[in-house]
């Protein structure tokens, strides 16, 4: 599969392809009075390395999605500063690094029109990018991806809703690697399958990124899901960053109390 047209190369071997330096990120609701603020991110620093994959985990309210957003570039911070592939996060970034960055999320149909052919919906984020190559060239991109992901390249022309759960999360995997991005943020990707299509789309993750050497955030409170494809482990615990560390370290000995305390939930 050929490289798809970028502005500048990747950043030096050994680089992150995400850095946050304390960054924080805070959400207000209500006037006067009842004026709250959530903080959602408090001075949260965390790096991804290329072929790394970092497992975000925490309960619901943790920060863990909004965390997503400012790797995405979806959130700037309110204060510290974002870096996607070595470049300050900016609206030029984003645009300067569109394809390069992806999202896998919770729901397949999130990203996949219920009205187009599985194929046009693998390849729109080359059509975005203005990727040069025949429309049948890029539809040979597409197959080779869908193989890619264990799928037959005939389901090019079938509609999201034929195929089962499991295959239109396959789908939405090969169309975030259609651009063959460098970073990667799984939020909840697999939390919405069966037990066994999770197992089966968790190996088919950590197979493609030994493959692509992406790097990659996989956010989810599955701390067993995390363990599977994670290489490192970071905590939140309202908005802070209480635990990092290797994932057969942090899952051998889990160093903060509230690290201990989801644990006991496997």
């Amino acid at each position: 599969m050929s490289t798809p047209d970028r502005k500048g190369g990747p950043p030096p071997e050994g680089a992150p392809v995400l850095e946050l330096r304390d960054v924080s990120v805070s959400f207000t609701s209500g006037i006067g009075r009842r004026r709250r603020v959530l903080r959602a991110m408090q001075h949260v620093s965390l790096a991804v390395r290329g072929g790394e994959m970092l497992g975000v985990v925490g309960e619901s309210g943790s920060g863990k999605s909004t965390t997503g957003a400012v790797a995405l570039g979806l959130r700037r911070p309110d204060s510290g500063e974002a870096l996607l592939l070595g470049r300050p996060m900016s609206r030029a970034t984003r645009k300067a690094l569109r394809g390069r960055v992806q999202a896998v999320l919770q729901h397949p149909q999130w990203s996949l029109n219920p009205r187009r052919r599985v194929g046009e919906s693998v390849r729109e984020p080359l059509a975005v990018l203005g990727t040069r190559g025949s429309r049948s060239e890029q539809r040979e991109r597409v197959a080779a991806i869908l193989e890619r992901v264990g799928l037959g390249a005939d389901l090019a022309d079938r509609y999201p809703h034929e195929l089962s759960g499991g295959q239109r999360q396959r789908v939405s995997v090969a169309r975030a690697l259609i651009t063959e991005p460098q970073l990667i943020v799984f939020d909840e990707a697999v939390s919405a399958l069966d037990a066994s299509v999770q197992m089966q789309i968790l190996a088919l993750i950590r197979e493609l990124q030994e493959l692509h050497r992406f790097g990659a955030v996989f956010i989810s409170h599955d701390l067993g899901a995390v363990q599977r494809v994670s290489d490192r482990i970071a905590v939140l615990y309202r908005g802070e960053v209480v635990e990092t560390g290797d994932t057969a370290s942090f899952f051998a000995s889990p160093q903060h109390p509230y690290s201990k305390q989801l644990l006991e939930t496997l």
